[in-house]
């Protein structure tokens, strides 16, 4: 089924937040650490300052700041068997999606993060360089 972005108001959570509710969920499994992993690299590089995030049980949920009313462009990143899933879900439809190996998820993440939404994983968003993506 195809959707037209986020069709629900976005409720954003606190980054420190979101990586509480994980680490108590996932209680050291390593079902669903790829998914903490890109939570804390949010934190550890300052991003939360661009990017919002909410959470369901294990599945993150990312769009960029200021958050806009429904519909919105989001990324949301999943885990499940060894794998990680970043989809895209647009506004226009015109979604992405890609499957990879769990190991592989903080680095399509932020992949993801410069293609659709132009945040790179510095405190400023910009690339490391300072030249405009």
């Amino acid at each position: 089924m195809r959707t037209l972005g986020w069709p629900f108001e976005f409720r954003a959570q606190p980054w420190p937040s979101i990586a509480s509710h994980l680490h108590g969920a996932l209680d050291g499994s390593a079902a669903g650490r790829t998914v903490l992993d890109i939570v804390d690299s949010i934190i550890a590089t300052g991003a939360e300052a661009l990017l919002a995030g909410t959470t369901s049980m294990f599945d993150v949920v990312v769009t960029p700041k200021p958050v806009t009313p429904a519909p919105v462009d989001v990324v949301v990143v999943r885990q499940t068997y060894g794998t990680v899933t970043i989809e895209h879900l647009t506004h226009t439809g015109r979604n992405d999606r890609i499957q990879q190996p769990a190991h592989e998820g903080v680095a399509l993440f932020w992949q993801f993060m410069i293609e659709k939404f132009g945040v790179h994983p510095t405190p400023t968003g910009a690339p490391p360089d300072g030249r405009p993506s």
